[in-house]
């Protein structure tokens, strides 16, 4: 054996001569690790840096200490492995033992295997290839290491199916193999009929008919029908088993094959359905009632027609603790359908996307589909949809109106009038008659009573049907009872219950407040129990029909199954359980919307106000971060509500935290009144000692002044905010130094002061290990003014790069503006369009306010400089006087006059450059002011008819001043001219 072993397969293990090596912390080194490994040729630099660091200063230097971790767990001295030179890295495998390639060379020869050899490999090389080190942010390195896994998968099935064959006369042996294997190919139909086979010849039926039902569902998953294997494989015949004293019979309903009752609605589908391919217009039809009313049932008898109809099928559900995940609904569907559609790849993949993108990819997805065969869209539970997927649905049935397409969903009546966004859908689909809805009344007795008769012969069917109160669920619930000794859907669940042991109850319960995300992991995590109960615990309630498979993993049979349970907890340990599910979340929802959705689910009802209040911040934050902008007012909003309910202390703080949610979500009409509010509140904050939430309130009040042009207040405030940082944490004191230099900086005052502060901010930062996107974006500003072009990009891709990873979407857009601003300075038209096209791109979906206007006036004037077409200036002007952005007015106006003095169009040259000159002074930005004056002179000196001032002097007099490098040498060349 050799001495160096590498395990892939599950957790990446280093093996020197028995002893398992500590591997670095790093994910990116046991990554990179790996992938030298397994790629024989010789590998260049530039391709690992761009593999896996695409972020850090310094990529090489990254590598390199990469490297050197790497060197010190497989290098000896008579065997260095790493093999490097100032271009290439290669690894040395002769003499390394690696678990996938094994797995590999006897997977490519399984047939000739002995059996022996064949189960040794099956149990040595179990687990997924480099599990928990996929790295998602690194693409190349992603797609690489899900091209290996799904390699692995091939071989790990290969040799367990080939151990299937072998062992087919020995089924106690071939089981665990077919376990393994089913496990492996989830959705693959063969190995789940052999493991069907396996378990009626040894007579264990229920688990055959389990293994059956999710077989059928993992299939209806992707769209594809059962071919008969399962159903044959289950209906196989099975040796006679050995006398046993009688068995209780189950009471388990028969199958129903057709609905009972409700003609009338399943007329009306039908008709829909037959109409769809010859129909004039889309729609949508809402099935509205009560739970348990028979809602789920008429759209699982819709499915069915539609299958029949031949029609196009996208199905999803909604749920309750997903309410701010945008675009869930759609996403679910069309992953499960049609799992490489545009619109899916657009959300999942990392990148930031306006929400008109998503919703024009959504309409083509789905106009490319009715092109083909009528499609159905079938919604459960749409009362829990968030509010994009709702204005998606309307956005596609306005766009497209005429397509064969047809929406049918089911709602809860006192849900939906909670949910404002599917009632404004709602408004408006019905004003635009693409609306038909169908409210399921009781069912009556006689129905019932027929109901029950058909599924529970030997219950009580003329009693139940006048005491369930016309819901057909909660009568054959009952009747259920009955059989086995309860009288009510509370105690035949408490009924059922009493049958586990403590531990599984515990799981239950636990599993009743983590729906819909029931998976093993959170519960092992919440409940401190062994894997092995978890999974016991599981099986019995799948066994006694509390708990079904779902497409999602485990599920409730029936929401007030689920309602039972929950309710069987008191209030005091619920609370205490959903305070449980969100401080094991808290950390986790930083990156993760999902995540965040579950936090904030879990803190409304955790029954402490201010870890509530926290969690709508932390789940705004992360809305902000994917453009989900109405769903971070929302949480703004509950946020407040929650922190109306704190001691002043926690109230002051947690309100500043939201005020800037609400402040970067939309632009506020009342400004004025919102600085007053920010400051009001800051001074609040120093009263109860925290600095930072000062430091914070300020900050925001700064931003406000600046963004509407007022520049003494934003100054003030700036500096303000950075004095009551003195004194507070490491990090606020980094963020206030960083901040009010940014602020003089953008404001074009006192840059030797922000300088100072500047650098002040980057060594505390340096000596604490923080990084601040407000130094680099700060430095690159100083060096344009500086005009020291090349360190400004450097200053300002650093402070890009470091924003988006955090997420911070304006820092990005500042980033995007400036380095546009600095490409424009250079001349360099192509490079500055590309950044203006960028800066479009965020700026449309960061908010409503100039942040949209300014960009595409920017991309304007880089247009007219390519192309000399200058259409597109004059309406995006427009916009941006609109929005009242004086600043960035200037700006664009100084650089538009430019374009058309250098088209020798000086009649709007002048236009232009006397605009700017205007609001520069308004303004009081020096080197637009300058800029404005040498546009000026220059149409003075070509035609002093068009421009009879002359401004020389002035131009003389204002370069002495402090204005940017680059418009003085301007200033300075134009004069030399006379």
């Amino acid at each position: 054996m050799a001495t160096l072993q590498l395990r892939v397969l599950g957790d990446l293990e280093v093996i020197r001569d028995d002893s398992v090596l500590k591997l670095p912390p790093s994910r990116k080194t046991r990554g990179l690790l790996a992938y030298l490994a397994l790629n024989e040729r010789p590998m260049r630099r530039e391709q690992l840096c761009e593999l896996l660091w695409e972020i850090p200063d310094d990529p090489r230097g990254s590598l390199r200490w990469s490297l050197s971790k790497i060197r010190k767990l497989v290098d000896e001295q008579e065997s260095p492995r790493i093999i490097a030179d100032r271009s290439t890295v290669a690894f040395d495998t002769s003499s390394v033992d690696i678990d996938v390639l094994s797995l590999h060379s006897a997977a490519a020869d399984v047939q000739s295997a002995p059996v022996d050899q064949l189960v040794r490999m099956a149990q040595e090389n179990q687990g997924a290839f480099l599990a928990g080190l996929d790295l998602p942010d690194f693409h190349d390195f992603h797609a690489w290491c899900i091209g290996e896994r799904e390699r692995t998968v091939r071989s790990q099935a290969r040799v367990l199916g080939e151990l299937g064959k072998r062992l087919a006369d020995q089924p106690e042996q071939a089981l665990d193999y077919a376990l393994s294997l089913v496990s492996l190919t989830p959705f693959d139909e063969s190995p789940r009929a052999e493991l069907i086979r396996l378990l009626v010849q040894l007579d264990r039926q229920t688990e055959a008919e389990h293994q059956y039902r999710v077989g059928v569902e993992k299939l209806a998953e992707i769209g594809a029908t059962e071919s008969g294997a399962l159903t044959g494989a289950l209906r196989a015949s099975r040796p006679t088993p050995v006398a046993s004293a009688p068995r209780r019979p189950k009471s388990r309903p028969r199958k129903e094959k057709t609905l009972v009752g409700r003609e009338q609605e399943t007329e009306m589908l039908q008709s829909r359905i037959e109409e769809l391919p010859s129909a004039s217009r889309a729609g949508v039809v809402l099935i509205r009632g009560e739970p348990g009313i028979g809602k789920s049932r008429l759209l699982q008898a819709a499915a069915a027609m539609a299958r029949e109809a031949g029609a196009g099928i996208l199905k999803a559900s909604a749920f309750e603790s997903e309410l701010i995940r945008p675009f869930g609904v759609w996403n679910d569907a069309l992953k499960r359908a049609l799992p490489d559609n545009a619109t899916s790849r657009m959300l999942s993949s990392g990148k930031q996307v306006e929400r008109e993108q998503v919703f024009d990819s959504l309409v083509e997805v789905l106009k490319a589909e009715t092109a083909r065969n009528p499609v159905v869209v079938f919604c459960d539970d749409v009362h829990w949809s968030d509010e994009s997927s709702v204005s998606a649905l309307h956005h596609v049935l306005r766009n497209q109106p005429r397509q064969p397409l047809l929406v049918i969903a089911t709602s809860r009546e006192v849900e939906l009038r909670d949910n404002a966004s599917v009632q404004q859908v709602l408004r408006g689909l019905r004003a635009d008659g693409l609306l038909q809805e169908i409210y399921l009344e009781p069912m009556p007795p006689e129905q019932i009573e027929c109901l029950v008769q058909s599924s529970f012969p030997a219950a009580d069917s003329a009693l139940l049907s006048r005491d369930c109160g016309g819901n057909p669920l909660l009568a054959l619930e009952l009747a259920r009872a009955g059989l086995e000794g309860g009288s009510s859907l509370a105690e035949l669940v408490s009924e059922r219950m009493a049958r586990f042991d403590e531990n599984a109850e515990s799981i239950l319960q636990w599993a009743a407040v983590l729906t819909p995300r029931i998976n093993v992991h959170c519960l092992e995590r919440v409940s401190a129990l062994a894997l092995r109960d978890i999974d016991d615990a599981l099986e019995q309630a799948e066994q006694q029909g509390i708990l079904h498979p779902g497409e999602r993993g485990l599920r409730f049979a029936h929401e007030l199954i689920r309602q039972s349970v929950y309710e069987s907890i008191s209030p005091s340990r619920r609370r205490a359980m959903h305070r449980r599910m969100a401080e094991l979340l808290e950390e986790d929802a930083s990156v993760d919307l999902d995540l965040a959705v579950d936090l904030s689910h879990h803190a409304r009802l955790s029954g402490d106000p201010y870890m509530a209040g926290k969690a709508m911040v932390s789940a705004g934050r992360l809305c902000l971060r994917f453009f989900a902008n109405d769903d971070a007012l929302a949480l703004y909003r509950e946020g407040i509500e929650f922190a109306g309910q704190l001691s002043d202390a926690q109230r002051v703080c947690l309100t500043l935290e939201l005020g800037e949610i609400r402040m970067n979500a939309t632009q506020v009409e009342d400004w004025q009144g919102l600085v007053d509010e920010f400051v009001s509140l800051a001074e609040q904050a120093m009263d109860h000692g925290s600095r930072s939430h000062a430091r914070l309130g300020y900050q925001m009040a700064s931003y406000l002044r600046w963004l509407h042009g007022e520049i003494q207040g934003a100054k003030r405030f700036s500096m303000q905010a950075e004095r009551v940082s003195r004194g507070a944490s490491d990090e606020a004191q980094i963020l206030g130094l960083a901040e009010a230099a940014k602020c003089l900086a953008m404001l074009e005052r006192d840059l030797s002061r922000a300088d100072a502060l500047t650098m002040e901010a980057r060594s505390l930062a340096q000596r604490v290990g923080y990084e601040c996107q407000a130094i680099p974006i700060t430095l690159g500003i100083l060096r344009y003014y500086g005009d020291q072009f090349d360190e400004a990009v450097d200053y300002l891709e650093d402070a890009r790069a470091l924003s988006k990873s955090r997420g911070d979407k304006l820092t990005e857009y500042m980033a995007n503006e400036y380095l546009t601003i600095v490409e424009m300075e250079r001349r360099d038209c192509f490079a500055a369009h590309d950044y203006a096209t960028a800066l479009v791109e965020i700026g449309a979906r960061v908010r409503e306010g100039s942040e949209k206007p300014f960009a595409e006036s920017l991309r304007a004037v880089c247009h007219y400089g390519l192309t000399d077409d200058d259409s597109g200036l004059e309406p995006a002007l427009l916009a941006l006087r609109q929005a009242d952005a004086k600043q960035r007015l200037s700006f664009v106006l100084n650089r538009a006059a430019i374009q058309y003095i250098e088209h020798n169009l000086l009649e709007r040259g002048y236009q232009y450059a006397s605009e700017a000159l205007e609001l520069a002074r308004i303004m009081e930005r020096p080197s637009e002011n300058l800029q404005a004056m040498i546009s000026l002179e220059r149409v003075h000196r070509q035609d002093p008819g068009l421009a009879p001032q002359g401004y020389s002097e002035q131009i003389r007099q204002a370069a002495r001043g402090g204005v940017a490098g680059w418009v003085r040498k301007r200033g300075e060349e134009l004069l030399a001219q006379q």
